[in-house]
């Protein structure tokens, strides 16, 4: 392991760029990144509704820390109820799921959640391997997944990249994988 990190450390940019690139280079739209990616590992305080949060919980090789939902987290509005004009309706049940939630919450506290709304929101900390992360990524950045968690997702991506660019350079959509794929690949830094 020191012989591995003396050699990592004694690489220079564009010679750390073409290690990835050759570890990414068999990888397609389908497949797992290396198990060695497992090893990388990234915690994000979040804060989604309940419709986002009963997707992000799916990933099962995550740790999932979450609160409880809290009303003074706010909403989170569908465009789709914004577009048809009904945010403030959509608002006003919200407030009307809050004030039954305060009284349950004195008579029947665990039952108190189920009350809310599905734009309600809840706190979760997530931690998540870099494997698991492209798995996210593939899956919840895609154009065809559910508009709330590829929100989510692509943010978390977009962090994640920040964070270890080479490790998270072909993070993207199943939808994005060949275009990205090609980019990454023919790219060469190398003079």
């Amino acid at each position: 392991m020191d012989r591995c990190r003396r050699m990592v450390k004694s690489m220079n940019a564009a010679d750390r760029a073409n290690f990835f690139r050759a570890a990414f280079g068999r990888l397609r739209s389908h497949d797992a990144v290396l198990r060695e990616f497992e090893r990388a590992e990234l915690t994000f305080e979040l804060v989604v509704s309940a419709s986002c949060f009963a997707q992000l919980k799916r990933h099962r090789m995550a740790t999932i820390i979450s609160q409880e939902y809290d009303p003074v987290l706010g909403l989170t509005v569908p465009p789709s109820i914004r577009e048809v004009g009904m945010e403030d309706r959509l608002r006003g049940v919200a407030e009307r799921a809050e004030d039954l939630y305060r009284q349950l919450r004195k008579e029947a506290p665990s039952a108190a959640a189920y009350i809310l709304t599905n734009a309600h929101r809840r706190r979760v900390v997530l931690k998540i391997n870099a494997r698991e992360m492209y798995h996210l990524c593939r899956l919840r950045t895609d154009r065809h997944a559910q508009w709330d968690i590829r929100n989510v997702a692509e943010e978390m991506t977009l962090l994640a990249r920040k964070r270890m660019p080479l490790i998270m350079m072909m993070a993207t959509g199943k939808d994005g994988f060949e275009a990205l794929r090609s980019r990454v690949l023919l790219e060469n830094t190398n003079p």
